[in-house]
């Protein structure tokens, strides 16, 4: 018994302390918006990343269409510039894939595809998934716009 008493009285080592990591603020939030836009890409770029671009609820078939994602919080790579892409899929109205972008490089918080809609295209509302990675980081976003084509 007093064996039994000695060995329960004896504590073992506290297990080590485990060091959480909290995220820093560059980590914690990769904010992305998608829009679809009829404005020419140079006037596109003359916009700052800052602002939003318009989005154009109602388009038209045949109509130059652009998707442009815009991308704040990336966190920049040791030569100060952000290493982060987007893929953009768009669907039809029924649901099945209407046209794909992968890996479009987002250079100065933004990244474009061209939209080609063609006259044969259903009318109806559409939807743009735009997923972003932000490779230094190490983090994901994924964000959606609905529009009409007529």
């Amino acid at each position: 018994m007093l064996l039994w008493l000695g060995l329960m009285s004896a504590q073992a080592p506290p297990p080590p302390e485990i060091q959480l990591r909290p995220l820093s603020e560059k980590r914690d939030v990769l904010r992305a918006e998608v829009a679809a836009t009829t404005l020419a890409v140079a006037d596109i770029r003359k916009v700052p990343a800052s602002q939003s671009i318009e989005h154009d609820s109602e388009v038209s078939r045949g109509e130059a269409v652009t998707l442009v994602v815009t991308v704040q919080g990336c966190q920049p790579d040791a030569a100060g510039a952000c290493n982060a892409s987007a893929d953009f899929t768009t669907y039809k109205p029924d649901g099945t894939v209407h046209s794909e972008a992968k890996n479009v490089t987002i250079d100065g918080g933004r990244a474009t595809t061209a939209l080609t809609l063609a006259a044969t295209d259903p009318t109806g509302i559409y939807r743009v998934l735009a997923t972003v990675r932000d490779v230094g980081a190490r983090r994901v976003s994924k964000v959606e716009r609905l529009f009409g084509v007529k």
